[in-house]
């Protein structure tokens, strides 16, 4: 018998049951025999599938896992440069035009005056 069962095996098993119940009988245990088999293949491939996928997503998760540090290390890094960078260009037009700084300052403090006393009405 090969490894996989056929419509068309199972009909003459059931027509030899007709015919000779004793013969059938072995052919259809045989059948039976047979199905288990290949579903016990296919439940052991599966299993090995879903194995192997859980395998490769957490070893993919362990890699990011392992990765985040030096992401967040990288981004911080980022971070700070950008705060140096605005930090330096306010100080140079600060110091560039010291008239537009304080006016930008006084009216900074009117806006932000204004808002807070708009909440508290």
């Amino acid at each position: 018998m090969s490894d996989t069962i056929e419509p068309k095996d199972i009909i003459p098993a059931i027509v030899d049951a007709v015919a000779d119940p004793e013969h059938a009988a072995g052919k259809l245990g045989k059948l039976r025999d047979d199905l288990k088999d290949q579903a016990d293949k296919a439940i052991h491939a599966a299993r090995d599938a879903a194995t192997a996928a859980y395998d490769k997503a957490a070893a993919k998760a362990r890699e990011l896992a392992d990765a985040a540090p030096e992401k967040a290390r990288e981004v911080k890094e980022r971070a700070q440069k950008a705060a140096e960078d605005g930090t330096a260009k306010v100080r140079q037009t600060v110091q560039d035009q010291p008239l537009a700084a304080l006016g930008a300052g006084i009216a900074l403090g009117f806006v932000v005056g204004w808002l807070i006393n708009s909440r508290k009405n």
